[in-house]
């Protein structure tokens, strides 16, 4: 049996934000300067997204392996943008380099499953104008810094005529392990963390 864990860690600037009612929406009011993101659930909570890998997942003809645990992972980002000269654009990244090591040392020593093999769908995708600029179906590259998705807030002209904004975004994302290594037997733990910037 084999089975890998995803942790999903959130790094930002301020609290918690509550889900967006469309995936990137912007709302002239009165706010103060900052970003807020959420990786899963409210709180301090780290959620595990768990993979088991076992019986015909194994051989001989293994195939892909939806992720459990906690299932889907909402991804959530909010940008308060005041003054003319304020940012005008949102980065979202994922560090995954470290990778899945072995805890099990007894089964699988100093393996390390690369978070390359671990993908997502990414559901509530933007149609409108900002399409293509929330977090896309993919996966993880093992880099430090991989940009998940960057949008754009609002422009000289719309801040000046109406003032401060908020701008969010919101994706879910249903995670699976591509199954296409075989590895030694036993149990991989790993995190990614993710960092929403305003530039």
């Amino acid at each position: 049996m084999r089975c890998a864990a995803l942790g999903a860690a959130a790094a930002a600037v301020l609290g918690v934000a509550a889900p967006a009612h469309a995936v990137i929406l912007t709302t002239f009011v009165s706010v103060t300067q900052g970003i807020t993101l959420r990786v899963g659930s409210a709180g301090g909570t780290v959620d595990e997204v768990t993979f088991d890998v076992s019986n015909a997942d194994v051989a001989p003809s293994p195939g892909v392996v939806t992720g459990g645990g906690v299932g889907a992972v909402l991804v959530t980002v909010s940008a308060d943008k005041t003054g003319l000269f304020s940012p005008s654009t949102v980065t979202l990244t994922a560090s995954s380099a470290a990778g899945l090591p072995c805890i099990t040392v007894t089964t699988c020593a100093s393996t390390v499953i690369p978070f390359s093999s671990i993908g997502w769908v990414s559901s509530n995708l933007d149609t409108g104008t900002n399409a293509g600029n929330d977090i896309q179906t993919g996966s993880f590259n093992g880099s430090a810094s991989q940009q998940l998705a960057q949008f754009g807030l609002p422009n000289f002209i719309q801040t000046f005529l109406q003032g401060s904004s908020r701008t969010q975004m919101s994706n879910t994302l249903t995670f699976s392990y591509a199954n296409s290594t075989l590895y030694p037997a036993g149990s991989y733990q790993g995190r990614v963390t993710f960092t929403a910037a305003m530039n």
